[in-house]
């Protein structure tokens, strides 16, 4: 087999979730500098289409994830996909992706907090009055998903991806909606909070609605209003 060709979606999956972080954050040595850049040529420089086809697939139905992988691993995952180790969501936006499913991929992330991130988040009888996004690596890394300078410039840059817009703000009412977890909600306001100064209107009127909600904690209720503002990091 060629060691550049396009990994199918298993190995693709297996990659991202087993050795993709670890690829990123360390220098190999002589003797394993040509496997490495083999591997960081195969499965980070990978087509854009079929990126795209891989991160449809996987996000659309991601619970599996949750049986076959740590939540460590799916925590390092997380940063290398949605991060700078691979600047895939940069990639996902290329022309040569058609515009409809560059949308299905940034569509395709409201299910990954949904069914996945929903689920393994929080799980340790959390205070719902108390944040919990850094308590452990995978809810520190899905607070973190729309800080990662990848994701959130589709919402940030009407000019430059102007079909991607509603898309992300859909993905991020779908999260303030469906899931019930304080990390994920939290999630979504950090979110809103970095993308206020672009669509400060569109902004305020999420997050009224999510005040209106009588039943969020307290914590959600004061980082909203500080998301409301432009005011998080």
């Amino acid at each position: 087999m060629n060691n550049t060709e396009t990994p199918s979606f298993e190995e693709w999956v297996h990659y991202c979730f087993t050795q993709g972080y670890s690829d990123f954050h360390t220098e190999p040595d002589a003797d394993h500098y040509e496997a490495h850049e083999q591997r960081r040529q195969r499965f980070v420089d990978i087509d854009p289409k079929a990126l795209s086809e891989h991160i449809i697939r996987l996000f659309s139905n991601p619970a599996f994830l949750a049986d076959e992988y740590t939540d460590q691993q799916i925590a390092d995952a997380v940063w290398f996909i949605f991060g700078l180790a691979t600047t895939y969501f940069l990639h996902l936006r290329s022309e040569v992706v058609p515009r409809n499913v560059q949308i299905r991929c940034i569509e395709s992330v409201a299910t990954l907090y949904t069914d996945l991130f929903d689920r393994l988040c929080d799980k340790h009888d959390v205070d719902p009055n108390k944040s919990s996004s850094k308590d452990t690596p995978l809810e520190d890394a899905v607070y973190m998903i729309w800080d990662m300078d990848c994701i959130e410039g589709a919402v940030m840059f009407p000019k430059h991806w102007p079909h991607l817009v509603d898309p992300g703000f859909r993905v991020l009412e779908t999260i303030l909606e469906k899931c019930r977890t304080v990390t994920c909600k939290e999630s979504a306001l950090h979110a809103l909070g970095h993308i206020h100064m672009y669509h400060p209107e569109r902004v305020e009127k999420i997050i009224d609605k999510f005040l209106a909600s009588p039943d969020q904690p307290g914590v959600l209720r004061e980082y909203a209003l500080d998301a409301r503002e432009g005011a998080v990091q």
